[in-house]
C-alpha cells in the first residue's frame, strides 16, 4: 500500500488572529500599525500642547480635529483595517537606525533648546521640535521601506524651518499636529500601500 503523504498548503488565516497568506502580521502585533500609534500620540502631543496660542474657539475647533482624526485612523488600522502593503519584517539594521534616530532626536532637541534659550529665543522651540521629528522621521522611510516617512518627515522638516524663519512657532506645531494626523490616517486608508510584484 502507497503512503499517503500530506500535501502541504497555507489555509487563509482570519485577520487578526494570525498570518495571513501573505505574510502579514495579525493588525494588533502588526509593527506597523504599532508604530502609527506613536505618530499619533505626536500629533495629538502638539496639536494639545500649542492651541492655546490660538482664540478659544479656533483651540477648540483644532483640538476637536485632532481627536476626530486619532479616532479615525484608529478605526482604519484596528477596526476595520486595510491592507498597508507588502510586509518587509524589519531587519536589525533597521532597528540600529530606528534608535539611532531617536536617540539623535532627543539629542538635536537638547542641543537646540540650549541654543535657543542662549541666543533669548526660546520661544521658536516648537518649530524646532517639529524640524527635528521630520528628520528623524527621513532615515524610517529608508529603513522600513515605507515612502510614507518620507512625505511626513519632509512635510514636518518645511514647516519646522517656516516656523523657525517667521517666528510663528507654536501655531506651526498645531499645523504640524493636524498634518501629522491626516498624512497617518492617508496611510491608514492604505493610500501609501506599496504593490506586490
Amino acid at each position: 500500500m502507497a503512503s499517503i503523504e500530506p500535501r502541504s498548503y497555507t489555509r487563509p488565516m482570519e485577520q487578526g488572529t494570525r498570518t495571513d497568506r501573505a505574510g502579514t502580521p495579525p493588525r494588533f502585533v502588526d509593527p506597523r500599525r504599532i508604530g502609527a500609534l506613536a505618530g499619533l500620540v505626536g500629533a495629538a502631543t502638539f496639536v494639545f500642547s500649542y492651541a492655546g496660542g490660538l482664540d478659544d474657539a479656533a483651540a477648540v475647533a483644532v483640538q476637536v480635529l485632532v481627536v476626530v482624526i486619532v479616532v479615525a485612523t484608529l478605526g482604519m488600522l484596528f477596526v476595520r483595517p486595510r491592507g498597508l502593503g507588502p510586509f518587509v519584517p524589519p531587519s536589525r539594521v533597521a532597528i540600529g537606525v530606528y534608535l539611532l534616530c531617536v536617540v539623535g532626536e532627543l539629542a538635536l532637541i537638547r542641543v537646540g533648546t540650549d541654543a535657543l534659550v542662549d541666543a533669548g529665543r526660546d520661544e521658536l522651540r516648537p518649530a524646532l521640535i517639529v524640524l527635528v521629528v521630520g528628520l528623524h522621521f527621513l532615515p524610517f522611510a529608508w529603513a522600513f521601506h515605507e515612502r510614507m516617512f518620507t512625505w511626513l518627515g519632509a512635510m514636518l522638516v518645511v514647516l519646522g524651518t517656516v516656523g523657525l524663519l517667521t517666528a510663528a512657532a507654536e501655531l506651526v506645531a498645531v499645523i504640524a499636529g493636524l498634518a501629522m494626523g491626516g498624512m497617518l490616517l492617508a496611510y491608514a486608508l492604505g493610500l501609501f500601500a506599496r504593490r506586490a510584484g
